[in-house]
Formats: C-alpha cells, sequence, structure tokens
C-alpha cells in the first residue's frame, strides 16, 4: 500500500516546512521591500485630466519621489488640496496597504472622501516669502527680499510651457480659474500652485496655497506614453 512519504518520515517532514517557511519568507521581504520602495522612494501615478497640459496630457503616467517633498519654483509635485485628519494605527496600516496594492490611487478611510479631494499634479509658481498676483493668467511675482515684479518665466530656471489661451468673448474670467488675482504674500510654508492650462484648471487660484505638509513628493519622470517620455 502507497503511504505518504511525508507522513512517515520525520526528517523529510521538516525539510518540508522549512522549504515552505523559507519561500513564504522570501515572498514577504520581497512584498515589504516593494512597499517600502513604492511609499518612500518612488511611486507611480496617473493622470487622468488635461490640467497639466501640454507637457503632462491625460492618460500619462509619472513616477514622484515622497523624498523630495521640498519643491523648487517650477517643480512638478503631486499633492492634495486640504487636511485628511487623523486615523488610527490600524486603519493606517490598511490605508498604506491599499495604496501599495491599488499603485496609490485608492486610499480609504478619507476623512473627506468627496470630489475634488484626490491628489493632483500642479506646478510651483509661488515660493514661500513671495509676493504675487495674477494678471491674464501670467503669475508676477516678488520674491522675498526683492523690489521688482517680474514674470513667472523670468523668475525660474525650469522651462515649460503653460496653455495661456486668450478667452472666449463671453468668457467670465471671474468665473471658475480666475483670469487674474490681487496681490497676496505668501506665508513661511505656503506655495502657489497652478496647472498649465490656465484656463479651465483647478489650482491655487480656486483653493488657496497649499502648506508644504499637503505636498506627497516631487514628480521627477514622465514614462508612459514612451514617445512623451522626459524629465520633469
Amino acid at each position: 500500500m502507497e503511504k505518504n512519504i511525508y507522513a512517515i518520515s520525520y526528517k523529510l517532514r521538516r525539510e518540508l516546512y522549512h522549504k515552505i517557511f523559507s519561500i513564504t519568507g522570501v515572498i514577504l521581504l520581497f512584498f515589504l521591500l516593494v512597499s517600502l520602495f513604492m511609499n518612500f522612494i518612488l511611486f507611480p501615478v496617473a493622470n487622468k485630466s488635461d490640467s497639466m497640459s501640454p507637457d503632462i496630457p491625460a492618460g500619462s503616467f509619472e513616477f514622484i519621489c515622497p523624498l523630495l517633498r521640498s519643491p523648487d519654483r517650477g517643480d512638478v509635485v503631486y499633492m492634495q488640496n486640504y487636511d485628511g485628519g487623523s486615523i488610527g494605527p490600524v486603519k493606517r496600516l490598511l490605508r498604506n496597504l491599499a495604496l501599495f496594492v491599488s499603485v496609490r490611487q485608492w486610499q480609504p478611510f478619507e476623512e473627506k472622501p468627496v470630489e475634488g479631494t484626490r491628489p493632483v499634479l500642479r506646478r510651483v509658481v509661488g515660493m514661500p516669502g513671495d509676493t504675487i498676483y495674477i494678471d491674464r493668467y501670467v503669475v508676477f511675482i516678488k520674491p522675498a527680499g526683492q523690489n521688482h515684479f517680474l514674470t513667472e518665466f523670468e523668475v525660474t530656471e525650469s522651462k515649460y510651457n503653460a496653455k495661456i489661451l486668450v478667452p472666449p468673448a463671453l468668457w467670465d474670467s471671474d468665473f471658475g480659474a480666475k483670469a487674474s488675482i490681487k496681490q497676496i504674500t505668501l506665508a513661511d510654508d505656503e506655495y502657489f500652485v497652478l496647472g498649465d492650462d490656465r484656463l479651465s484648471a483647478s489650482d491655487s487660484r480656486v483653493w488657496g496655497p497649499v502648506k508644504h505638509k499637503n505636498i506627497i513628493g516631487k514628480a521627477l519622470l514622465l514614462y508612459f506614453p514612451f514617445n512623451k517620455f522626459k524629465f520633469l
């Protein structure tokens, strides 16, 4: 009568268990390292809107580095425009697991799960201490300690293409993303962020400056579609 060799051999059974535990440990370690890498080093996001076109089109994918949370002028950042509140350790663990499994596209247990609160890509135009105003979709900036206003393109070393179109004749420039705003001075932990599509993007013109704590990371690379591949 045929018998299971593992049922009668303690040595072989122990070797089998050791092999199972080793394989399980390697798999868990792999997922732990990947999770740590994606949460603290680099993770991908999908840009689903035209708010950052033409440089970052809808349907593109970017790599975000959460280590780089103190951006320079002209950088593209991944940020949220609200305070998500605090959650308990168990929910935080489950949320981090959901972020990993969904490539950071699903974030449960948010206290404000409403339309318009998902993290977005936006360009940093105003830095802490800047005095700024906007005239016909162009930002004029007087950095802290300076005496004169210059356009955003004169004070940044980054080169980018903002979509600044002449709006239709009956367009209400005070509706939605405003064409002009009055002078404001940013606090020490505030950034003024804009979409590159100035005519329609929801950004600091709508919800005001964003605080440093709301910046999740800096966008480093657009990697898909492949014909749009470039460093940001």
